[in-house]
């Protein structure tokens, strides 16, 4: 099999010859920090595309993704014309949405809500993204066309906004207000929320138009879970979310109809991958296997038949010992999730500064070698 004929049948829920490897996706790339070591350990005299700027994974580089055997190319949005991102007066660096950001350590935290102290009339006057910015879309088209003709990659389109509804909130209002407006302005939230779906449906569809008929599936992020349990109970999920997710997801559906809806989530979701089903969701990631609830086996055999599943190596501990126990940890992903088809093999989320490099490699080894589903052995 080639990449893309790998990939096609693990989405169609049967065996290729082997799990489909990912790297550089919305959940998938390096900590900047990992990135440098193992470019200076290939020996590589010069770094990747910086995608992302101003983030802890700023890097794609697919000279890694040939190292590895990787399946996929991704798609990434194109640098915005009409905006440029800027430092305010206290250090903080403004994007986009207006929300500020500073680098703290290794990471970059959101240091400034523009809407904490907003009422809900500042909603409608508020200075919104521009969602036709010409930079958005800018060489993708060329890029996804070039990428379907001239390879047998998968691809797929990255974010075209980090977060949905759940994160922009907290980035924009502050966290703690954010939740409490759930319960106690509830008016606000529904406005807020409102507007936001309004917005990012008008970006992914600019974003995928030129797109849509190149790509297997398009990403999307947003962080329901904490490590023991959801951020939020079912009936505020359902009360303020579900439909704002699909009429996202439908607005995509509309021009492309055989895109797949990847969806990444951090920890504790299993009580919501129901009502994921249910808004359209096809792919989820990051199946964090230390998250109470997340057990690889138990979520194959009830969820197995209706979703594919991208992710799970556990980059908590998993990976960050030695390679044996590396190597023993990409055995159980896929012992757990390939069975049937329907698995990607990825991290459960961006690989961080502690993992060794040659676990790294060693994971992406295993799964190459690692051949044959276990249920033909």
């Amino acid at each position: 099999m080639n990449h893309r004929e790998r990939v096609l049948s693990a989405l169609n829920h049967k065996e290729p010859d082997r799990v489909p490897i990912d790297l550089w996706g919305s959940a998938s790339r390096l900590h900047t920090e990992l990135y440098y070591k193992i470019v200076d350990y290939l020996g590589y005299e010069s770094y990747g595309d910086t995608v992302r700027p101003h983030t802890t994974t700023a890097y794609v580089d697919y000279r890694i993704s040939d190292e590895i055997d990787a399946d996929f190319r991704h798609i990434a949005k194109g640098k915005l014309r009409n905006f440029q991102p800027h430092f305010d007066d206290y250090g903080n660096l403004i994007d986009e949405w207006g929300v500020g950001h500073k680098k703290v350590g290794d990471y970059w935290a959101v240091t400034y809500h523009p809407l904490a102290h907003a009422t809900i009339q500042d909603i409608d006057t508020y200075k919104w993204p521009v969602a036709e910015d010409p930079g958005r879309i800018e060489g993708i088209e060329e890029q996804a066309k070039n990428w379907y003709k001239n390879t047998d990659y998968s691809i797929t389109t990255t974010t075209a906004v980090s977060g949905l509804f759940m994160e922009l909130g907290q980035y924009l209002r502050g966290t703690d207000k954010f939740f409490m407006d759930l319960y106690i302005d509830q008016n606000f939230s529904h406005k807020l929320i409102a507007e936001l779906t309004d917005k990012l449906i008008e970006i992914y569809v600019y974003y995928l138009t030129p797109i849509s008929k190149y790509i297997d599936w398009v990403e999307f992020t947003e962080d329901y879970g904490t490590q023991d349990r959801p951020f939020i109970s079912k009936e505020l999920f359902r009360k303020f979310f579900k439909k704002p997710h699909v009429r996202l997801f439908n607005a995509i559906k509309e021009i492309a109809p055989n895109t797949k809806i990847f969806f990444h989530s951090c920890g504790s979701i299993r009580e919501l991958i129901p009502d994921f089903i249910d808004m359209g969701i096809d792919i989820l990631n990051s199946l964090q296997p230390r998250a109470k609830g997340m057990d690889s086996y138990e979520l194959k055999k009830e969820f197995g038949s209706e979703l594919i599943f991208h992710g799970g190596i556990d980059i908590q501990e998993g990976i960050c010992g030695s390679v044996e126990k590396a190597i023993n940890e990409a055995k159980r992903r896929i012992d757990a999730f390939a069975p049937g088809g329907g698995y990607i093999f990825s991290p459960s989320n961006h690989f961080q500064p502690d993992t060794p490099i040659e676990n790294f490699f060693a994971i992406y080894e295993t799964a190459i070698n690692y051949r044959k589903y276990r249920i033909h052995k």
